[in-house]
Formats: structure tokens, C-alpha cells, sequence
């Protein structure tokens, strides 16, 4: 099966509200729009039972009163071993964005991905980013557009660049920009990032001295956006007087025509004034750094999931969180670890990016002091995200053999004797911490 060559239009399909009409077997689907664009993936031993009581229906049938929704399927009685995997590559390779939202947190619109590299676009191009070239063929790579942003020293945008990426990151879009690699501190700690449209992938990265070429650019688009651009005469020279650069760029040539060639969004509403954007963000949880010697004043309430014991803490404005402690002691069994010692933060950004999602990517880990009113305490720990915390709860990439299969298959019977993780793990794989909260709170 060519996983990256599926053409919805192909697979059988049936409309959302004549779910009943899907036949028995066991299958890969696909929920789809009335554009083709993919919003979750799933896969089941018997497809007309899973959608009798699917956990995402109700959702579904909201943004079907505005968009046609779709499911289709590809028949895998065949192979019912391979369904986890399947579905594991499918969701890396298409990112729908509703397979790694919160059910119980309703998203209100899906930003197609084209609005949200449209919107990333604008916003680059608000901080001076400048299309360096375009790269047609790169040996076995996609097709690469390379976007650079002005940098002097140490100084430069990326601070600017990085928050309005997280915030496009933050939309449920199949669109994500990815951070591959941040210089180090004494460098500028400026960040390069990548994202992929069609086929096509964006390449964005820090530039000395842009600055002096800003001046006799030129103006190029992509995807309907214009950015300054540099000019064949520009980049013909800078590549003469840099030879290794040319070396190892040797496809890279100026970039003329927009590569993808789409309607600007915005364009179809000058007419309407009374017009609001139609994309709506789903933050993140994350919150502002503290003052050096402030602390955190948090409550916090403590869940139970098959004898484990998931203590929350919620900040002032209602956002929850986990400490790193509570994390530690459910994948190691290690209680109130040293941050320092046992290098935390690290083995927090190691596990985030083995995650088979990148909403989180860019995420800061940072040592905090916390205060709990109810019971004057103070403590010091990394927070996370509760949504984090279930991802890597949910994770079950460090289980194998028996166990793996049967927790992929949803055929996991509990023992005596499972770990807190396990327990864990299984237990979110159809549920919620947040809906425990809810629940406590109302």
C-alpha cells in the first residue's frame, strides 16, 4: 500500500449522517471535508460498529452544519495485524488536526491549511523575511522554497518569528512549522524552521547582513503573498563570491513564478467590511514567565485513574497543568526527582519530540516556583501542559511485543500487576483527565 499516494476521491465513502450505511470490516478511515482536506484518521475491526458510537460524532456534526463531512475507508480485513501501524504512518504523514485535539475542548473552525501558510506568510513577511530562492529538484528532497530573515550579530527577528509560528502552530490545520534546529545562546539562539504545503517544502532561516540586500530586491509571490525576493543579478553574485554555498546548492536558482499558486484568502472579502477572520486560534497552555524570587500561586486537586493518583494544579486564569514530579513518578517510579540532577528539562524535550505529533514543538521547560493556597506550600517544578501530559501518557512507543498489539488493538484485558503507566496509557486511550475535572468542578 502507498500510503502517500491515497486519493480520497477513489475510496468508497458514505456522508457523515448515514454513518449506519458503512459495511462490516475492518478498515482504515478517513474523515474528510467537502474539499478533500483530511481531519482525523482511525482505524477499526469492524467500521460500522466503531461509528455507531464514535467519540468524535458529536463534534463532527457541528462542523457538518457548515461543511459537508465525509468518511471514507480502505478495506484492511486482510490485514488487521498491521492496522496500529497503518494508521501510525498515515497520521505522520497527513497531521489531521483533530487526531491529536481535545474532545472535550471543542474546536470551533478547522483552518485549512492553505489560510494558515497564507497567515504564516503575512506574518514573515511583516518581520522583513525575504525569499532567497527556490530549488526545484534537491537530489531525493522535495522541491524547496528557502525564506531568510535579517539578523545582525546577535540580534535579529527571531523572537518575533518563533511566537507567530507557535501561534499558527497552535490552529487545528494539517499546516505545522516545525523548529529543526535553534543556534546557541552565545550565537543569538535564532531559530530554523520548516514546513511542508502540497509537496512543496519552506525552508525558513536566520541571514547576516540581509539588511544590505533589501534594498534592490525584488517582489515575488507565494501562495498569494508577496515578500521581497532576491533577484537573479542578487543571487547570482552572492553564490559566485560564496563558492562552497554554491556547492551544496546547486539546483537553487531565483524564483520567478509563485510555486503555489493559490488565491490570496483575504482578497475574496474586501468587499465585505463587516467580514471577521474566519479562522479562530485554540491556545496553548502555557504561561507567562515569572519575575526572578516571584511565585506561582496555583490550586491544585488530585484525580484517580485505577488506583494512580494524578495531582493537577490550575492556574489563576483556569489553565491546568501537571508537575514534572507527578510525570516522573509514573514512567520511572522515582518520587520528587532533582531537575538539575536528573536533567529534566532534557528528558522532557526528548520525549515531547518522539510524540507522533508537533503541537508542542517549541514548548519551553522552565524550573518555577510554585505556591498552593489551600495549603500554603510552596515547591519548586516544571509545569506541564495537562494536554502534554496525556500525549505522553497516551505514547506507546516505549511497549512492545504482546502488550503493544493487544493495547493497539483495544483487546487489552487489565492485570494485577501493570504499571502506573500502563494503567495510564490504556485508560486514555477512549478517555480524558479533563473530563475528570469537569466533572469535579461542576
Amino acid at each position: 500500500m502507498l500510503l502517500e499516494n491515497i486519493n480520497l476521491s477513489e475510496l468508497p465513502s458514505v456522508y457523515l449522517l448515514d454513518k449506519d450505511q458503512l459495511p462490516n470490516c475492518a478498515a482504515i478511515y478517513f474523515v474528510s471535508d467537502s474539499k478533500c482536506q483530511i481531519l482525523y484518521i482511525g482505524r477499526t475491526i469492524n467500521l460500522v460498529a466503531r461509528w455507531r458510537e464514535h467519540h468524535r460524532f458529536k463534534q463532527l456534526k457541528r462542523f457538518n452544519r457548515k461543511d459537508r463531512i465525509s468518511i471514507s475507508w480502505i478495506n484492511c480485513s486482510n490485514q488487521i495485524n498491521a492496522l496500529p501501524t497503518i494508521e501510525n504512518e498515515l497520521i505522520n504523514l497527513y497531521k489531521p488536526p483533530l487526531n491529536w485535539s481535545k474532545v472535550v475542548a471543542p474546536i470551533r473552525r478547522i483552518t485549512p491549511a492553505e489560510t494558515a501558510l497564507q497567515q504564516s506568510l503575512q506574518q514573515l513577511a511583516k518581520c522583513n523575511t525575504m525569499i532567497f530562492g527556490f530549488d526545484p529538484i534537491a537530489n531525493e528532497e522535495p522541491p524547496t522554497i528557502y525564506l531568510v530573515y535579517p539578523v545582525y550579530d546577535r540580534r535579529g527577528l527571531s523572537g518575533s518569528i518563533r511566537s507567530a509560528l507557535k501561534n499558527i502552530n497552535k490552529k487545528a490545520s494539517t499546516l505545522k512549522w516545525k523548529e529543526y534546529h535553534t543556534d546557541p545562546k552565545y550565537l543569538g539562539k535564532f531559530g530554523y524552521w520548516q514546513t511542508e504545503y502540497n509537496g512543496i517544502r519552506i525552508d525558513l532561516a536566520p541571514f547576516q547582513g540581509l539588511v544590505h540586500f533589501m534594498d534592490d530586491s525584488t517582489r515575488r509571490t507565494i501562495a498569494g503573498v508577496e515578500l521581497m525576493a532576491f533577484s537573479s543579478e542578487q543571487l547570482e553574485i552572492l553564490l559566485e563570491n560564496t563558492p562552497e554555498f554554491k556547492e551544496e546548492t546547486s539546483g537553487l536558482e531565483a524564483l520567478e513564478d509563485d510555486p503555489i499558486p493559490i488565491e490570496l484568502v483575504e482578497k475574496k472579502y474586501q468587499s465585505n467590511s463587516n467580514h471577521q477572520s474566519v479562522v479562530e486560534v485554540e491556545p496553548w497552555e502555557e504561561l507567562e514567565p515569572m519575575a526572578e524570587g516571584e511565585a506561582r500561586v496555583m490550586n491544585r486537586q488530585f484525580l484517580y485513574v485505577d488506583d494512580v493518583e494524578i495531582e493537577v494544579c490550575t492556574s489563576e486564569n483556569g489553565k491546568h497543568f501537571v508537575r514534572h514530579n507527578v510525570y516522573w513518578w509514573i514512567i520511572y517510579e522515582q518520587k520528587n526527582p532533582d531537575p538539575v540532577r536528573y536533567n529534566i528539562i532534557e528528558n522532557l524535550k526528548n520525549a515531547v519530540d518522539r510524540l507522533p505529533t508537533i503541537r508542542w514543538s517549541g514548548y519551553k521547560f522552565r524550573i518555577e516556583n510554585i505556591m498552593f493556597t489551600e495549603d500554603d506550600v510552596e515547591v519548586d517544578s516544571i509545569l506541564l501542559p495537562l494536554g502534554m501530559f496525556e500525549d505522553l501518557m497516551r505514547d506507546k512507543s516505549s511497549f512492545n511485543g504482546k502488550l503493544l498489539e493487544e493495547i493497539k488493538t483495544g483487546e487489552y484485558k487489565p492485570k494485577p500487576d501493570d504499571s502506573k503507566k500502563i494503567k495510564l496509557c490504556v485508560w486514555l486511550q477512549s478517555n480524558s483527565l479533563s473530563s475528570l475535572l469537569s466533572t469535579n468542578n461542576s
